[in-house]
């Protein structure tokens, strides 16, 4: 015959949320923020480069965001150019339907962090992969 033991066991499991947060795989966590790093440093040969300060002049406002803050920034993105004249500081141009011919093209061009993903995806998930299991959260 089988007799109990007399004790208990009591298992307390956080949440998932808090698990993710503690892990730093939160959208603000360590592992986000290798993420960004990462896709940051390979999608530099993708990026459009005259001078070099699309890239350069670049701003992480969180862990999770990169923000090129030139003016032309984002018609570079797109690819295509603005449309008229300058204008004053404060106002937006609009894009025009004609594209920029890229210096470095095919590699260098718009939407550089969709391309790079293509191109080297498997290789980001890995870096990151890599950087949770060795415990760096």
């Amino acid at each position: 015959m089988n007799k109990s033991c007399g004790y208990n066991v009591k298992v307390k499991i956080n949440k998932p949320s808090r698990i993710i947060k503690d892990h730093g795989l939160d959208e603000d966590g360590k592992a986000t923020e290798f993420l960004r790093d990462t896709v940051y440093r390979l999608y530099e040969p993708y990026v459009p480069r005259n001078q070099g300060n699309l890239y350069r002049q670049t701003t992480f406002p969180s862990a999770h965001e990169i923000k090129h803050i030139v003016p032309y920034g984002h018609a570079m993105y797109k690819g295509n150019k603005f449309k008229g004249a300058s204008k004053p500081k404060g106002i937006k141009r609009k894009t025009s339907n004609e594209s920029f011919k890229f210096t470095g093209a095919p590699k260098r061009g718009k939407e550089w962090d969709k391309r790079m993903m293509n191109d080297r995806g498997q290789e980001v998930c890995e870096e990151v992969e890599e950087f949770v299991r060795n415990g760096n959260c």
